[in-house]
């Protein structure tokens, strides 16, 4: 477990500190005496290493930006204070564990006194980051997950998300699949996993009201390395179009065992493990060339940061012009929005009180890097997503092309195309 502090204004120094005490007391008020409160503390729990670790690729360069903006003037005014206090982000490694993301949340709460708390990226992070702000009443701000799988998980006080539907995905993905010549006959290849459960039904559900026939051999262990079963079963069925959930090693073993048993749909939808060009590229031997997924920030969409007052292009394009690589485009747009949202809420308090920072971020209502957003009175501030397929490029190997806008009509989309080596008729 790896703690990383961040000064007001600067990049991570990469140093660590040793929070690994035992007391598990309650947490005192964040708020402090307005003699000794300097710094406005937030906490961010986010996947650094293991599976889920490309998530938080951009998120470093991102936070020194938002944070230069946020503290360009000294950082928040805050009345009860009467005194303007710089923001700090103090970082924790989940390692892409659920337990791992629980404790790291728990020491951030008990030992770094943070005024807010942030869980990011699956609800292998978000679900134990907010069960920890809950337990220990402290102002919580989550950042992409399945909105009603954690809707689900609990009821909520002091937790406040910045999520995807699961609705609005399925309807992009349909949206997608309809523009295309199939016999609309659908596999399953989805795991036991939450999103794999959740996605599956809220998918049936839609494609299935589409005219779309499911061919559905079952929820699967995530540690499965033999597709073999599953393959022949769509395949005999006949399938056209297979939809699934998977990490992308996983995804990688599947996508390998089709290729190798000669059955390439017309369409395959994969979540979760193609977010990223690099991810495509690291199937190999040319599998890629046209994967659906969704797409959770794409540099088309056209809208503008309202902290950062650039538009979605301009941060795509300033990223690959300072490291000569392909955009993060998964990631982007919700390490954006964070800091939109959090720049927002913190100028809306008179004090610190975690009340007063829950309440605030409540009430959030902006436009920004995702257009307009608000809570609208519940826990969830549900974010843009749409479906894309990855496609070879001329910049880049692999560039995603919006092919499914979904609830999302302003965002610009075009037709897919068949996958160049399906071996269906």
């Amino acid at each position: 477990m790896c703690f990383s502090f961040v000064a007001a204004g600067c990049g991570s120094t990469g140093d660590t500190a040793d929070t690994t005490s035992s007391d598990d007391t309650a947490a005192t008020s964040s708020s402090g005496s307005l003699e000794d409160k300097d710094e406005i503390v937030i906490g961010y729990v986010g996947p650094f290493t293991g599976a889920l670790s490309e998530f938080t690729v951009a998120f470093d360069w991102v936070m020194e930006q938002a944070l230069e903006k946020i503290n360009e003037d000294g950082g928040i005014y805050i009345e009860a204070y009467d005194k303007t206090l710089p923001v700090r982000v103090v970082t924790a490694d989940s390692e892409s564990d659920s337990t791992t993301a629980s404790e790291v949340a728990t020491k951030l709460v008990l030992n770094e006194d943070v005024d807010i708390l942030v869980g990011a990226w699956t609800p292998d992070n978000t679900t134990p980051v907010s069960a920890v702000a809950e337990k220990y009443g402290v102002p919580c701000l989550l950042s992409n997950s399945p909105a009603e799988s954690w809707e689900a998980s609990g009821t909520y006080e002091w937790s406040y998300g910045m999520m995807f539907s699961v609705e609005d995905i399925v309807k992009s993905y349909a949206d997608a699949l309809d523009k295309l010549e199939t016999n609309k006959i659908v596999g399953f290849l989805f795991d036991s996993e939450v999103d794999g459960v959740t996605f599956s039904g809220y998918l049936q559900t839609e494609l299935e009201s589409r005219g779309y026939t499911i061919v559905d051999p079952g929820r699967f262990a995530s540690s499965t390395t033999d597709y073999t079963t599953i393959i022949t079963q769509l395949k005999d069925a006949g399938c056209d179009i297979v939809c699934g959930n998977q990490t992308l090693p996983n995804f990688t073993t599947a996508w390998q065992q089709f290729n190798q048993l000669g059955y390439i749909p017309k369409a395959m939808v994969m979540g979760k493990a193609i977010a990223y060009g690099s991810d495509v590229e690291a199937l190999g031997d040319d599998l890629g060339n046209g994967l659906l997924t969704e797409i959770h920030w794409d540099r088309s969409y056209p809208y503008t940061s309202s902290l950062l007052e650039l538009t979605a292009e301009e941060l795509a394009q300033n990223w690959e012009d300072e490291f000569n690589s392909q955009y993060p485009a998964c990631s982007f747009g919700y390490d954006v929005s964070l800091f939109e949202v959090l720049d927002i809420a913190l100028n809306n308090c008179t004090d610190l009180e975690p009340e007063t920072i829950r309440d605030a971020i409540a009430s959030v209502e902006y436009e920004g890097i995702y257009g307009e957003l608000s809570f609208e009175g519940t826990h969830v501030m549900k974010c843009p997503i749409t479906t894309g397929q990855w496609l070879s490029g001329d910049t880049w190997e692999y560039e995603a092309t919006i092919v499914g806008s979904g609830s999302y009509p302003i965002i610009p989309d075009e037709d897919p195309i068949i996958l160049p080596d399906t071996t269906m008729e």
